[in-house]
């Protein structure tokens, strides 16, 4: 199963999932791949982009917010060059790995349009023999042209909103569960 996990900027994604792979995990399952959270100040705001590898907790933070000074490499954020090179060899490994599940957060612009990033991962991730079950963050506005682009005939989406958020962890458990046979 492919899951797609889809929705406006900033609408709860990467959280829904996060919660999800604690139940994922109880459930018997062996998840590989990353998710990146977002990086706050003390007052609460998003300066950055943490990444996390799911197989060994280590994390690092893979962009933040460019200085006055600074150009910004994606968006309004600098990326950390030797961050995105960990962050490769994490997926790179995920992909390898004795997994269940591969979860990748996010494939975004920067893969589909740039060929850049987290791209070198589509090709296996189209491949349902050398990745059998995966979920993906992906915006709302690029999911169509992933799932396109994949061309798996086992995908799934799943819509993040506001109304709906706090419900999406135990609905991605209990996809992930009926893969179990």
């Amino acid at each position: 199963m492919f899951i797609l996990l889809t929705g406006p900027v900033h609408e709860g994604k990467t959280t829904a999932c996060w919660k999800a792979i604690a139940g994922i995990r109880a459930a018997g399952f062996r998840v590989a791949g990353f998710v990146s959270p977002p990086l706050l100040n003390a007052a609460g705001e998003k300066v950055g982009i943490e990444m996390m590898d799911l197989a060994t907790g280590e994390h690092q933070t893979f962009a933040r917010l460019a200085e006055p000074d600074e150009t910004a490499t994606v968006g309004v954020y600098r990326m950390n060059e030797e961050v995105v090179e960990w962050a490769r060899r994490t997926l790179a490994a995920a992909l390898l790995a004795n997994a269940d599940w591969i979860v990748i957060d996010e494939i975004g612009p920067l893969e589909l349009h740039d060929g850049q990033g987290f791209a070198f991962a589509l090709e296996p991730l189209a491949d349902p023999l050398r990745v059998p079950n995966a979920l993906v963050i992906v915006r709302d506005t690029l999911v169509n042209e992933l799932a396109e682009r994949l061309g798996r005939t086992d995908v799934v989406q799943v819509r993040v909103t506001a109304q709906n958020r706090g419900r999406i962890p135990a609905q991605l458990v209990k996809l992930v569960k009926s893969t179990r046979h």
